[in-house]
């Protein structure tokens, strides 16, 4: 996929400003675009964003709440000497008005306001995060070395170049993640738990939902069973799935770069029984580039639709004004053909993974390594005993058109999108997925479980 740029970025500057709270809103920008007629500049391009970060560390004996802000600008000009680049991390008037001094005289403001911070809701969140801790510590019962972490993100950018009047965006974030130290017996293990969303308001009142329950945690502390070895029907996990699709779309969208590898692709692409959209929810109005995000369609059955094209329009996105546009998705969305309330009566026996980690993708064969860290044997569509963790190498492109039927019920999971030195938070949703046989690399034949 090839990102248009209207403007050659040049070497980057560094600004010292003078104030650290002086932030812009969106009145004052508009009218730092307002050029005389007789402007030496060929083109420019211009984008600010302010960042708003509360963090609430959660242990027994303690709590403690922070917060902070970042924001910064990037100018780039294009002018009769070539292009220049400038950079901010927080916005003075006097400071640009400094630099742009030969290039133009400006029609520019003296005051910049500050941006208004998020109403104290998040101080209330963080109340019922301790709450939800408090009640977690209680359910789960005999733990220690408990640990939470509760952190939301709020981000607002602005965007304008030559072409294109000012745009306004946002976007949003809350994680939480909680570490602890499960004994039973002479069992013991330690858990470590994350969750995420883009909707804060309903994330944390749907936070113990999601988390591990006290039958869930006396199963993990079993000795687990020896992994059955063959072929056997497997049921993916709504977050296995998600850490999967967000892996394909990352590594093949390379591949659509060259002539030769896309078609490749269409010749090898199986059918696959579910679409992908992106933008499902159109939370956000424009990408970081000033263009409308519309709902997009990256997969459909046995076509990688606009995945392997050469633009995707709504798809730029940055990590900070220091950073230049990228290109990856905001929330793409699974969305299965066959689908079934019930899906664990339809897997009968087989093994329901739970947890999984990417070890290595390897582009050129196709194959990537699992480690399957959290799994159970399923006896008469009825979870039982875990069994034990298993490296599993395959064909990703194999593995997702293994799925024939989902459950009629998504979860959204917001993951880590690296690239170019910078790293994005996607809100991958989907829904648990049912394979219907695979060649599981286990210890011990089928038969010695049904």
């Amino acid at each position: 996929m090839l990102l248009f740029y209207p403007v050659a970025r040049g070497n980057i500057e560094d600004i010292s400003l003078k104030s650290s709270t002086q932030m812009l809103k969106k009145p004052v920008w508009e009218n730092l675009f307002k050029f005389p007629e007789n402007t030496p500049l060929h083109s420019f391009e211009f984008y600010a964003d302010s960042a708003f970060q509360r963090s609430f560390t959660f242990e027994p004996k303690a709590s403690r709440l922070r917060s902070s802000e970042t924001g910064g600008a990037q100018l780039i000009l294009q002018g009769p000497e070539g292009p220049k680049t400038l950079h901010s991390t927080l916005l003075d008037p006097s400071s640009f008005s400094e630099l742009l001094r030969g290039h133009r005289t400006p029609n520019y403001p003296t005051v910049f306001t500050r941006c208004t911070e998020p109403n104290g809701k998040s101080w209330d969140r963080a109340r019922e995060i301790e709450q939800a801790c408090r009640r977690i510590l209680l359910d789960l019962g005999n733990v220690s070395d408990f640990r939470a972490r509760y952190e939301e993100i709020t981000k607002h950018f602005l965007f304008a170049n030559s072409d294109t009047k000012l745009e306004e965006g946002q976007e949003a974030l809350a994680r939480f993640s909680v570490e602890f130290l499960a004994t039973k017996g002479e069992q013991s293990r330690r858990f470590k738990i994350q969750r995420g969303r883009t909707d804060i308001e309903s994330f944390v009142s749907e936070l113990e939902q999601t988390l591990m329950t006290r039958e869930h945690l006396d199963k993990a502390l079993q000795h687990p069973w020896p992994s059955p070895k063959g072929r056997l029907a497997i049921l993916w996990s709504p977050s296995c799935v998600a850490k999967l699709l967000l892996h394909f779309i990352q590594h093949f969208e390379f591949l659509s770069r060259t002539h030769e590898s896309f078609e490749h692709l269409k010749g090898a692409f199986p059918q696959l029984s579910f679409q992908v959209i992106d933008n499902w929810k159109q939370q956000n109005r424009v990408d970081v580039e000033g263009r409308p995000r519309r709902e997009t369609l990256l997969i459909d059955g046995s076509t990688p639709a606009v995945i392997f094209n050469e633009q995707v329009p709504g798809f730029s996105r940055r990590s900070s004004s220091r950073d230049f546009p990228i290109t990856a998705p905001w929330e793409p969305a699974l969305f299965g053909k066959e689908r079934d309330s019930n899906i664990f009566a339809q897997l009968g026996n087989g093994i329901s993974i739970r947890e999984l980690e990417v070890l290595s993708f390897h582009v050129s064969s196709g194959l990537i390594t699992l480690r399957i860290s959290e799994a159970a044997l399923v006896h008469q569509g009825i979870e039982g005993e875990f069994i034990e963790p298993v490296t599993w190498e395959l064909p990703l492109l194999d593995l997702l058109s293994s799925f024939k039927l989902f459950s009629d019920s998504s979860i959204p999971h917001p993951l880590a999108w690296a690239q170019q030195g910078q790293e994005l938070f996607v809100e991958v949703t989907s829904s648990a997925a049912l394979s219907s046989a695979l060649e599981f690399p286990g210890t011990v034949p089928l038969a010695h479980y049904w």
